[in-house]
């Protein structure tokens, strides 16, 4: 067998474990006010928040002193430059009895005073199983404490970095749609246009979608989700298009609505309001709003011009290592905005039978209002395909 060579550390490397230290530190301050010693972090998405390693089918166990990651010799040699911040264990059974054993050695050394478990991610099978395996390694069952929102909360407010790595997954996906709209022809499917944009994305780097691609046209852009099919794109027809590429773990998030070589007249009326609630809102983003202002500043505008039973869906959402993260902008949303939050501003018009308008950007609360990570123009002169 080949000798393995050691990884060497780079620069970015570096960079990267100095960045994953303070998140750690931020984690052990707040496990402090729960009261816990150790947290089990189970979402691979919060896995790679806090230590930068993204390769999924990974739990971390952080707390006191240096934590450790848990996963398995798939993963054996991309693991090896964050062995400066992390133990790296590499199981070979059932990673809930890996994550036990490692609580079982910190209660024999007296270091357990509690472990938080993310309840918001783990099922209720996980985590009896865990239940049963401390039982196993002699942890008091006790110990274990549900805990929902523990790093999301972290995650909540972007530094300049991460609002940096959005705005490149946005930039990415700009590029790549405008290169498709060249390849794009009159006829061509739904499922076709999304498979160009994607590979379009890809071949810029994007490993995989934000989220399942949206190309919705004519009458199947009244559904909000909508799942792209063998459909034709028709001129004359409107064109939805909800997209969104990922960088370095990173998610972006647009939507434009295009009309086909012209637009259709019962639908330009909608795009104008679209816009005109859009606006409003957007101008309306600054620290101290809350989720639920920022949705009723659009739903008035949209509800004035007579589409308000149109609008069947909330105003927004936060963006970064998922596409959909706190906080919430809807009619029901207490979260108020602070300055390094990143929203959507995705209102819409959805008329069953004739189509639906949706235009979405992305922006970044800043310390007096906000600023808008996108450039692609909005208006329904620039929206034709």
């Amino acid at each position: 067998m080949p000798n393995r060579t050691r990884h060497t550390i780079s620069r970015a490397d570096r960079r990267r474990n100095e960045l994953a230290k303070s998140r750690l530190s931020n984690l052990r301050a707040a496990l402090k006010k729960l009261g816990a010693s150790h947290s089990l972090i189970s979402n691979p998405t919060d896995v790679g928040y806090l230590t930068g390693f993204l390769g999924g089918d990974s739990v971390l166990i952080a707390g006191s002193g240096k934590p450790t990651i848990i996963s398995d010799t798939r993963y054996l040699e991309e693991l090896e430059p964050f062995k400066p911040i992390a133990k790296i264990l590499m199981r070979t059974g059932p990673i809930i009895d890996a994550a036990a054993s490692v609580f079982g050695d910190l209660h024999v050394a007296g270091r357990l005073d509690g472990a938080a478990v993310q309840s918001d991610h783990m099922t209720l099978g996980e985590e009896s199983a865990l239940k049963a395996a401390c039982k196993k390694y002699r942890v008091p069952v006790r110990s274990i404490r549900p805990t929902p929102g523990l790093v999301n909360t972290l995650r909540c407010c972007k530094d300049k970095a991460e609002i940096g790595l959005i705005r490149a997954a946005l930039d990415l996906q700009q590029e790549a749609l405008l290169e498709s709209f060249e390849n794009f022809k009159a006829g061509m499917s739904e499922l076709e246009f999304a498979a160009e944009l994607e590979y379009q994305m890809k071949s810029r780097g994007s490993i995989e979608p934000a989220f399942g691609t949206i190309v919705a046209a004519g009458a199947s852009g009244s559904h909000p989700h909508y799942r792209p099919a063998d459909i034709p794109i028709k001129r004359g027809s409107t064109l939805l298009i909800d997209w969104g590429a990922t960088w370095q773990g990173y998610r972006g998030d647009m939507t434009r609505t295009l009309g086909v070589g012209r637009w259709p007249r019962e639908m330009r009326e909608a795009h104008k309001v679209v816009l005109d609630a859009h606006e409003a809102a957007a101008r309306a983003i600054k620290p101290g709003v809350t989720g639920a202002q920022l949705d009723t500043i659009a739903r008035d505008v949209i509800a004035g011009a007579g589409y308000g039973k149109a609008f069947v869906h909330s105003l927004g959402h936060g963006v970064g290592m998922d596409v959909h993260e706190s906080p919430r902008l809807s009619s029901q949303s207490g979260d108020v905005l602070e300055a390094g939050h990143v929203i959507t501003i995705e209102p819409g018009i959805y008329l069953p039978g004739v189509g639906g308008i949706r235009i979405e950007d992305v922006y970044a609360v800043t310390a007096r209002g906000s600023k808008n990570l996108c450039t692609l123009p909005k208006d329904i002169g620039w929206a034709i395909l």
